[in-house]
């Protein structure tokens, strides 16, 4: 499961962010979409730097 993680770090990340967003309108819990807009964040830096990290 860590290697699947791994290998499809940005869909993982984005799909946990859209579940946030979802989750807050569906059970009325603040703050959850701040906490999905990190992890949407996050999602786009590392897709990001995946390609300067594979440059050798």
């Amino acid at each position: 499961m860590i290697e699947f993680i791994k290998k499809y770090d940005f869909w993982f990340l984005i799909i946990l962010a859209i579940a946030m967003y979802v989750s807050e309108n569906i059970f009325n819990i603040e703050g959850l979409h701040d906490i999905g807009t990190l992890f949407f964040l996050i999602a786009i830096i590392s897709l990001s730097m995946k390609k300067f990290m594979n440059k050798k």
